[in-house]
């Protein structure tokens, strides 16, 4: 049975019980009343035959005359009103038949049934051994009160029927938002992520129309997660064969020259080079692997860092590159040094690819109450803005010949994140085609040199 019938039903239950009961406690209170006013007066005329009987018994008990039999059932029958006469146990008359099995005692009252009418029957003794029984028809009372109760009981089916088609039809408007509920939950779990509810009823069920939608909104976000971490990984997976595959290529190509044929020494030279440049490569491929893996997998140790104590190893980390670094007193940082010098390397050296040979490279620094802010600014040729947001994932490369020819391996600001990260920081960049990049690290200050 579907919500709305049993709604329906227990309404329709709950009316006919309480209708039901109702119409017939005051049916039947109102018959008593009128029962009850029917016995006083019954009651009063019953007692004001006797005493007119008793009286024309005693008149001509005085006058001298015989009160037999005969003389008794002429009087009685002279009454309007149905009576049997008794002497001791023994019947004199009775003008209403079945009276005669009714020998009641002295002051008795009985109603009687009879196939069609209803009689209250009432017992008083008399003088001389005389007990007079009378009848009062009640059979009208009755019939009304089955008259009413028969119309009350048609009533009673026809306001049931329309109570039952009214609340068919609201129950189905109340239950259809459950409908709506329960057609989005299916549509969602077939995998229409997108389905929302929308309901305004202004009462629990709007309200419970928004929570449902919420939960719609968070396993939409969760389902589009998980596709995009899918997605990476497929990414990642591909991108970090190929990057084996090339260096391995070319590895095993020039190996196999170098096997299989006598060469001049300028061709030895070269294809050894070619294997150490490529070997080069995944050796650092590998090392920055590690290190990812090692960022996501152990937690930083913070200590106070000295930027200042940072330059000169810089400078010694990246030869050859043309680096300008803060001349100014730097704060100190909360960190990891040999993480942080990392970073930078990665920063400077991807500035200095992507800067023409010479061009200056230029670490800033800046700090305020709780952060210092690192920056490294080149003049090159910059990232096209729709790629920006890519640009931190692994084995993303701009330029991807490019990046090879320089051994880069598209992980480079991948890691750079990673390590912003476990310093509770933060990797901006910004850049613009031909005219430079800048990628800022946002780092928390040392919180004891404040104590200090």
């Amino acid at each position: 049975m579907r919500y709305y019938q049993k709604l329906v039903s227990l309404l329709v239950l709950v009316l006919a019980a309480s209708f039901g009961v109702g119409g017939c406690v005051l049916l039947y209170s109102d018959f008593a009343v009128q029962r009850g006013r029917m016995a006083t007066a019954n009651a009063a005329a019953h007692a004001q035959t006797c005493t007119l009987l008793q009286t024309e018994i005693l008149d001509l008990q005085r006058r001298g005359t015989t009160m037999d039999d005969a003389a008794l059932t002429a009087r009685v029958e002279a009454r309007d009103t149905p009576a049997a006469l008794w002497r001791g146990d023994t019947l004199i008359c009775a003008t209403l038949p079945g009276l005669e099995n009714f020998s009641l005692e002295n002051a008795a009252t009985v109603t009687v049934r009879t196939e069609e009418s209803v009689y209250a029957v009432y017992a008083s003794d008399l003088q001389g051994g005389l007990r007079l029984v009378t009848a009062y028809d009640l059979t009208g009372l009755y019939r009304d009160r089955d008259a009413a109760l028969t119309r009350f009981l048609l009533l009673e089916a026809a306001v049931l029927a329309a109570a039952a088609a009214v609340t068919a039809l609201l129950a189905a408007r109340l239950t259809r938002p459950l409908a709506v509920l329960t057609d989005a939950g299916q549509q969602i779990a077939a995998g229409d992520y997108a389905r929302r509810t929308a309901l305004h009823t202004g009462d629990e069920i709007e309200t419970l129309s928004a929570s449902f939608d919420k939960m719609a909104d968070a396993v939409q976000e969760k389902i589009a997660d998980l596709e995009a971490d899918v997605q990476k990984r497929e990414d990642f997976v591909g991108a970090f064969t190929h990057e084996l595959k090339t260096p391995m290529t070319s590895i095993i190509g020039y190996a196999d020259i170098l096997a299989a044929m006598q060469t001049d020494p300028d061709e030895q030279r070269e294809a050894a080079a070619a294997i150490a440049h490529e070997g080069r490569r995944l050796e650092s491929l590998s090392h920055k692997l590690l290190a990812l893996l090692g960022l996501a997998e152990c937690p930083l140790t913070p200590a106070a860092v000295p930027l200042a104590a940072l330059w000169p190893r810089l400078h010694a980390a990246c030869p050859g590159v043309n680096l300008r670094t803060p001349a100014a007193p730097a704060p100190t940082v909360q960190g990891d040094a040999d993480l942080l010098l990392d970073l930078l390397c990665n920063l400077v050296q991807n500035a200095a690819k992507a800067s023409k040979p010479g061009a200056p490279v230029v670490v800033l620094c800046t700090a305020d109450a709780d952060t210092a802010t690192l920056t490294v600014a080149d003049r090159g040729c910059g990232i096209p803005p729709d790629q920006l947001p890519r640009v931190t994932e692994p084995f993303y490369m701009v330029d991807k010949s490019r990046a090879r020819r320089q051994g880069g391996s598209g992980l480079g600001l991948a890691l750079c994140q990673r390590i912003a990260a476990a310093h509770d920081g933060t990797l901006k960049i910004e850049s613009e085609p031909g005219k430079g990049t800048r990628v800022s690290v946002t780092l928390p200050l040392w919180k004891k040199e404040a104590d200090a």
